[in-house]
């Protein structure tokens, strides 16, 4: 369902999507029309770029354990693919209106040195161990909704991976901000775990 809200006196309608589902491709590019002159993504620059050229790239790209076995679950909804076919469909359709996508999240460079300030030495020893939890775990599979959410409390559960989940929220709260002065409607599509803090944010400075 999407979320409206204004910001410095521009509607943001912000899309929650469920990352990896075939289903939601269909539902982005049925949001895209040309009523908005901003339309943005929850993906950093490079991000968007590589979605652009998935074609060339889909034989080099490796894929982490963890995100098969986050594949794994979420086939129990439908089909499942990447790169995430909701920002696939943003960046299509933008493409055939000849329109761009602008980024909400950090750039590689920025990521990566949060990153490595934020995470500690021994919360990457436990990634690795997050594969063999995750396999024996029993997530709420209620819906694609509800299983993201309980995926993404799971895998960002230590201090250092939360506070980083926080930042990313801020930052993204923040480009929105940003894009919105000069803004009259703007599409933003952002997985669904990390709307409910990019919209609390926001609001908090209404």
């Amino acid at each position: 369902m999407m979320i409206a809200i204004n910001v410095n006196g521009c509607r943001v309608d912000i899309l929650p999507v469920v990352k990896g589902l075939v289903s939601e491709y269909e539902k982005v590019k049925g949001c895209v029309n040309e009523s908005y002159d901003t339309f943005a993504v929850s993906l950093g620059k490079e991000d968007i770029i590589a979605v652009g050229l998935r074609d060339e790239l889909k034989e080099d790209q490796e894929i982490e354990d963890i995100d098969i076995v986050y594949l794994h679950y979420l086939g129990e909804f439908g089909d499942t693919d990447i790169p995430t076919p909701a920002f696939s469909a943003l960046v299509d359709a933008c493409n055939d209106l000849s329109r761009p996508v602008m980024a909400l999240d950090m750039d590689e460079e920025s990521y990566s040195a949060v990153y490595c300030e934020l995470i500690s030495t021994l919360e990457l020893l436990k990634e690795g161990r997050l594969v063999k939890k995750a396999l024996k775990k029993e997530f709420d599979m209620t819906s694609a909704e509800a299983f993201s959410k309980d995926w993404d409390s799971f895998v960002n559960n230590s201090k250092g991976f939360r506070e980083l989940t926080k930042l990313r929220e801020k930052y993204m709260a923040n480009r929105i901000r940003l894009l919105s002065k000069d803004s009259e409607r703007m599409l933003a599509v952002v997985e669904t775990e990390r709307i409910n803090g990019i919209v609390s944010i926001l609001k908090a400075d209404v």
